[in-house]
């Protein structure tokens, strides 16, 4: 038996630590502290990432689509290996940065990516295969995948042109690119639309069929968004706006099949399931939306010169749209137990959070009043959500320790 509730935990437990690393940067614009800023960085970004998004979407692929098929020496083999990889880059990143061990484990990280998606498509049962959700999550894993040419493109620019070529930043952005629009958006629509399907919702094929090409055909286009930092011909941005409509458009489309079985998606996810998602797709139109915004130049522009609205926009997708979406999707799949008043502080966390990271540049921009004591409202929002992620973690002790009482 494959312990998926225990992955789901491991990738929660990740989650907080993400959080506290993410606390003690916002704690390095009040205090002087001994560490070096860019290493906890990285060390916050990859745990993010690669621990609890990572681990969440691979752990209800394999609730949804493997269990009781996949061996479970396989899998436990391939999970094992990839937590190794990032503990090693929780253990390797903030004292050191990128250097030979962390470099190593974030290499050893893309090889067990690769293994889970072998596993994927071999043990995939063929009864799965003319399902949308399989379509949507396969479409994901091969995102995944694609977006791991971004760090191996990063080796080969280092040791050519260096860290100040224009390549370098475009090679990170590859990979942010098709991690945070495509791997992790369109592995919650597909463990979405299983959760559905499992109770015999179905969307219509048309309607499917095309939402996954004005959503695949964006995808690619949007990638243009990715370097206007470089200041491109006209052409490049026309692409970027037209990318930027056609994933807008894809949206509108899933959301017709919301709005037409609204009623009955509530009663399969519950009260604060469908609670979630709705806050998870109405953040995706605000991204969507932002998406479009920041592709005509004037915008690209005030994004390029503010890192504030690059880290908002970031903030929105990672802890908005996809972490919302894996809180209620985890919970329908019972693989976590949710306590409102977590849930409350994490959202509560992350409205203030959000407000505040996209206060900074309001004020130069739209000349909004100055905000005093910024850093400390901003580290009070982080505190938030630290707390929030430790009473959801915590409650998973409480969930566990009720559930063996009722077996006895």
């Amino acid at each position: 038996m494959i312990h998926l509730r225990r992955h789901a935990q491991t990738a929660l437990s990740l989650f907080l630590i993400a959080a506290l690393l993410g606390l003690l940067l916002r704690y390095f614009a009040i205090a002087s502290i001994g560490i070096d800023y860019r290493y906890v960085v990285h060390a916050h970004s990859h745990v993010a990432l690669l621990g609890w998004v990572y681990f969440s979407l691979t752990t209800l692929i394999g609730h949804f689509f493997l269990k009781d098929i996949i061996p479970q020496k396989v899998y436990a083999r391939i999970f094992w290996f990839t937590l190794i990889t990032v503990i090693g880059m929780l253990l390797t990143f903030p004292f050191t940065g990128y250097a030979l061990f962390s470099i190593i484990f974030s290499t050893a990280f893309l090889i067990a990516s690769y293994l889970y998606a072998w596993a994927f498509f071999k043990y995939i049962p063929k009864y799965h295969k003319n399902t949308p959700a399989y379509t949507v999550t396969k479409y994901a894993i091969i995102f995944m995948l694609i977006s791991s040419i971004g760090p191996w493109a990063i080796g080969g620019v280092m040791a050519t042109l260096g860290p100040g070529s224009v390549w370098y930043r475009t090679s990170i952005y590859f990979y942010l690119h098709f991690q945070y629009n495509a791997w992790m958006v369109l592995g919650v629509i597909g463990i979405f639309l299983k959760v559905l399907e499992n109770h015999d919702i179905r969307i219509d094929p048309r309607l499917f069929k095309q939402f996954m090409t004005t959503f695949n055909f964006g995808m690619v286009l949007t990638f243009f968004l990715s370097v206007l930092f470089t200041e491109p011909h006209q052409w490049v941005y026309r692409l970027s706006v037209i990318g930027g409509i056609i994933q807008l458009f894809s949206f509108l489309l899933l959301f017709k099949f919301i709005r037409k079985n609204y009623l009955i998606i509530g009663l399969v996810f519950g009260k604060m399931g469908w609670q979630l998602m709705r806050w998870s797709f109405f953040l995706l139109l605000i991204k969507m939306l932002m998406q479009l915004l920041g592709s005509f130049q004037y915008t690209a522009e005030l994004v390029t010169n503010n890192t504030y609205l690059t880290i908002g926009f970031l903030h929105l997708v990672f802890l908005g749209v996809v972490t919302i979406a894996l809180f209620a999707l985890l919970e329908n799949a019972k693989l976590i137990h949710l306590n409102k008043t977590g849930m409350r502080l994490y959202l509560l966390g992350f409205i203030f959070t959000e407000f505040i990271i996209f206060y900074k540049p309001a004020e130069v921009i739209l000349n909004f009043p100055f905000l005093p004591n910024y850093n400390w409202m901003l580290f009070i929002a982080s505190l938030l959500l630290v707390i929030s992620i430790t009473s959801i973690t915590l409650f998973q002790i409480k969930g566990n320790s009720l559930k063996d009482t009722s077996k006895h």
